[in-house]
C-alpha cells in the first residue's frame, strides 16, 4: 500500500552518496558514515511527520548528565531519538542497542519524552529484522526504532501508531506486522507501482497473506467492530460504527480502515480458525469466545504508558473527588485531545460496579500537562501514592474509536473496560469477571456462528 510520496533529498547525504568511494576502514570513510548515520535519521523521521526540535540534549543530575542525540515533535508529543550504527550487525544486538535502550528508558523516566532507537547498518537483511522486531518487542516493547541502512532501506516501528512501516526513499511502502523472514527486502525493496491498483497491491503482498493474529491497534479495533459493532445490539456499551459487514470490503468501509488493512485482517483471522468466509457474501465468526480469551491473554495494560497522579488538594471524600474530576472531564474533553474513563470507574457509570475498589484510570491524547493542569493533577511519587492514573494508549484507535458516553462522560467501550481490569491489582479480575458474566457472555452467545 503506497501511502504518499515525497521527494527529498538531504543536501549532506546527496554529496555523501555522490562522492568517491573513500576506501573501507579510512578515516574519512568512517566520518562519512557517521554523518550519514545521522543525517539518514533525521530525513527518516521528516518523511515521516516529524519535527527535528534540538540536538544533543543534556538529561540527568549535575555530575551525571548524559546526552540523547535528538528531540523530535509529533502530534503535541516529544521524542527521544538516540542514533547507533556499525557495519556489523551482531555489534548492534550484543553492545549498541542495550546501552541506547537503558539511556531511553530513563529519559523517559525523567521527562516522559517518548524513546526511538535508531540503527544505521551497512545493508538490512531479512533475518536482522525479524531479529531486531523479536530483541525489541522482549526486552522494550514501548521503546520505537528504526533499522536503515546505505542503500535508504528502511524498516519503522511506529510505538504510538502501532504498526511498522517499510520505506524506500521517501515511499512508504508496506504497514502492518513485521515482514516474515521470505519477504524481499534487500539489498532492494521490490515495492508495486506507485500507481498499482488494489488488485496489484494483493498480489504483490502474497508473502504477508499467510498470518496470525498479532492482536496490534488496527486489529483490536476491528475485532471491537465485529463483536460489539452488530445491528442486532443496542450500542449501551460501543460508540463504534453499527452495521454488519458482509466481506473485507464491506468491513473496511464500516470501520473507517483501508481495504488491504480489513483484508489482511480478515485473512489473519481465517488463518487462526476464528472465520469463515462463504463466497463473497457472507462471513461467519467462529469461536467468539476462545478468540477473546487468546486477545485477554496477550493483552498488557502496562503496555500503555501510565502516569501516577493525585490531587493537588487534600481529598477528604472520595465521592467528591470523583464527581470533580468528571465535571473538569467535562471542561477539557472539548477543549483538549480526548479523554475516555476506563477500568473500575468506568463500570460503575455503566452501572456494572461490584467492588469498592476507588482507583481511578484515565486515557488521554494530547498535552499530558495541560490535561493535568486542567484536573488539578500533580506528579505522585508512585503507584502506592497515587489518587488517579493517566494512560496514553499503545492502541489509540482501539481505545478512543469506540468510546462512548454516559450523562455527558466519555468512557471506553465494555470490552476496553474488561481487557484493562484484569491487570488491576484492587479485585480487577474480580470486576472484569462480573462485566464478562452480566454483558460480555451474552453477546458472545448472540453473534456465535451468525453472519457478520
Amino acid at each position: 500500500m503506497l501511502i504518499y510520496y515525497k521527494e527529498y533529498e538531504h543536501p549532506r547525504i546527496g554529496e555523501i552518496m555522490q562522492s568517491s568511494s573513500p576506501k573501507p576502514g579510512s578515516i574519512r570513510d568512517q566520518i562519512d558514515f557517521d554523518v550519514f548515520a545521522s543525517e539518514i535519521v533525521i530525513k527518516t523521521l521528516i518523511d515521516l511527520g516529524f519535527a527535528l526540535e534540538k540536538e544533543q540534549i543534556p538529561f540527568g543530575e549535575p555530575g551525571f548528565t548524559p546526552r540523547v542525540d535528538f528531540i523530535f515533535s509529533r502530534d503535541g508529543e516529544n521524542y527521544a531519538v538516540e542514533v547507533k550504527h556499525s557495519r556489523k550487525s551482531h555489534l548492534v544486538f550484543m553492545h549498541l542497542l542495550p546501552r541506547a535502550i537503558l539511556l531511553l528508558q530513563a529519559v523517559n523516566r525523567i521527562s516522559g519524552f517518548l524513546p526511538i532507537v535508531a540503527v544505521v547498518v551497512e545493508q538490512l537483511s531479512n533475518r536482522d529484522i525479524q531479529r531486531m522486531a523479536s530483541h525489541m518487542d522482549f526486552y522494550a516493547p514501548q521503546v520505537g526504532w528504526l533499522f536503515i541502512d546505505r542503500n535508504e532501506n528502511i524498516v519503522f516501528k511506529d510505538i504510538v501508531q502501532e504498526q511498522y512501516q517499510i520505506l524506500k526513499r521517501g515511499k512508504i511502502a508496506w504497514q502492518g506486522k513485521v515482514p516474515p523472514v521470505d519477504v524481499n527486502i534487500s539489498p532492494y525493496l521490490d515495492l508495486p507501482p506507485q500507481s498499482a491498483s488494489y488488485s496489484e497491491f494483493a498480489e504483490a503482498s502474497v508473502p504477508y497473506l499467510n498470518q496470525q493474529l498479532s492482536f496490534s491497534d488496527s486489529e483490536q479495533w476491528l475485532l471491537k467492530v465485529l463483536l460489539l459493532g452488530s445491528r442486532n445490539f443496542k450500542p449501551s456499551y460501543w460508540g463504534g460504527p453499527i452495521g454488519n459487514a458482509a466481506n473485507a470490503f464491506q468491513l473496511s468501509k464500516l470501520a473507517n480502515v483501508s481495504p488491504p488493512v480489513a483484508n489482511s485482517f480478515v485473512t489473519a483471522m481465517e488463518s487462526s480458525g476464528y472465520l469463515r468466509k462463504v463466497g463473497r457474501k457472507k462471513m461467519i465468526l467462529l469461536s467468539p469466545g476462545t478468540l477473546l480469551e487468546e486477545w485477554r491473554g496477550k493483552y498488557r495494560l502496562h503496555d500503555n504508558w501510565i502516569f501516577p497522579y493525585r490531587s493537588a488538594y487534600p481529598i477528604l471524600d472520595f465521592e467528591r473527588f470523583f464527581e470533580e474530576i468528571l465535571a473538569d472531564i467535562k471542561h477539557v474533553n472539548k477543549v483538549m485531545g480526548p479523554l475516555a474513563i476506563t477500568a473500575h470507574q468506568a463500570c460503575r457509570l455503566y452501572k456494572v460496579k461490584h467492588s469498592s475498589a476507588k482507583s481511578i484510570h484515565i486515557y488521554f491524547w494530547g498535552d499530558r500537562h495541560s490535561t493535568t493542569e486542567a484536573l488539578n493533577l500533580v506528579p505522585a511519587e508512585g503507584r502506592g501514592d497515587a489518587d488517579l492514573f493517566l494512560i496514553k494508549p499503545k492502541y489509540p484507535k482501539s481505545v478512543f474509536r469506540g468510546k462512548t458516553k454516559k450523562k455527558g462522560i466519555p468512557i471506553c467501550d465494555i470490552l476496553q473496560c474488561y481487557l484493562d481490569l484484569f491487570h488491576l491489582p484492587d479485585r480487577g479480575e474480580e470486576q472484569a469477571n462480573l462485566v464478562y458474566e452480566t454483558i460480555i457472555s451474552g453477546i458472545l452467545n448472540q453473534i456465535q456462528t451468525q453472519m457478520i
